[in-house]
C-alpha cells in the first residue's frame, strides 16, 4: 500500500515544476508556467534551444514529432515558424488548442520576479550558451537563474561567459569520475538520476557542490510519490 499525502519534506527541501506545471498544462508553455505561479510554486524547470535565426525558444524535444508537427528540428527552423505552432493540442485539444511556443524573453517579461528559473541548455547549437546568457543580462535575471545541462562542455562555456552564474550538472550517477571532473569547475548543483542516488553518494557529492537535486521523477502517480520519498529520505 502507497501513502499518498502529504509528504512531510525539510524546510529546506525545493519543489520545482518540471517544465512549469507540465502534469496539468503543456510543458515548457505559458499555461504551465501560469498554472505553477497559481499553485504556489516559486521554481521551474524549463529548456532552452536555438533557433535558426537565433532567438531562444523553450522546448524540450529536438524534433516536433511528440507535439504533432512531424519529423522536424527545433534548431532548424525560424523563431517565426516556431512560435507560431500550436504546442497544446497535443496535450489536451479542448482545454489548450492554440497555446504557442514562446521565448525565453516571453517568459521573463511575465514571470521574471516570480519564479527561480533552472534552465536547461539543449540541443547542439554551440552559440546557445551565448545566447541564453544575453537574455540574462538584458533582464538582469543571473541571480535567480540556474544554468543546467548534461552537457559538461556547455557549463563550461556558461562559467567562462559569467563566473558568477550558479550551475547545475545533469548526469547519471555520482561516482569517482563525476567527481573527479567537477573539480575544475564551480558546481553549484550536481544532478543525479533519482534511482542512482544513495545517501553516500549524497555526502560525496555534498564535497563539489552545495546542492544534489534528483531528476527522474517520472512515471505512475505512486511510483513518483515513492520516488519523492526516497530522495527526501537519502537527503
Amino acid at each position: 500500500k502507497v501513502t499518498m499525502l502529504p509528504i512531510i519534506a525539510p524546510e529546506d527541501f525545493s519543489i520545482i515544476a518540471h517544465r512549469g506545471a507540465s502534469a496539468y498544462a503543456p510543458e515548457n508553455t505559458t499555461a504551465a508556467f501560469k498554472l505553477a505561479a497559481d499553485m504556489g510554486i516559486t521554481e521551474v524547470e524549463l529548456d532552452a534551444q536555438l533557433s535558426a535565426d537565433g532567438k531562444v525558444v523553450l522546448c524540450h524535444d529536438t524534433f516536433l514529432d511528440r507535439y504533432g508537427h512531424g519529423h522536424q528540428q527545433v534548431e532548424a527552423l525560424t523563431s517565426d515558424r516556431l512560435l507560431s505552432l500550436d504546442m497544446g493540442s497535443w496535450f489536451s485539444p479542448f482545454l489548450y488548442r492554440g497555446e504557442k511556443m514562446i521565448t525565453l524573453d516571453d517568459l521573463f517579461e511575465r514571470f521574471k520576479n516570480r519564479f527561480t528559473f533552472h534552465i536547461e541548455i539543449k540541443g547542439c547549437a554551440d552559440n546557445l550558451p551565448t545566447a541564453v546568457n544575453s537574455r540574462l543580462n538584458r533582464w538582469e535575471i543571473q541571480n535567480t537563474c540556474v544554468i543546467t545541462s548534461f552537457s559538461f562542455e556547455s557549463l563550461s562555456k556558461m562559467q567562462k561567459l559569467n563566473a558568477d552564474l550558479r550551475l547545475a550538472w545533469l548526469v547519471e550517477d555520482i561516482n569517482h569520475n563525476t567527481l573527479r571532473e567537477v573539480r575544475d569547475i564551480n558546481l553549484f548543483q550536481l544532478c543525479p538520476h533519482v534511482d542512482r542516488v544513495t545517501t553516500e553518494k549524497v555526502t560525496s557529492g555534498r564535497t563539489v557542490a552545495c546542492e544534489i537535486r534528483a531528476w527522474g521523477l517520472t512515471g505512475p502517480t505512486f511510483e513518483v510519490i515513492e520516488r519523492i520519498k526516497y530522495a527526501i529520505h537519502v537527503g
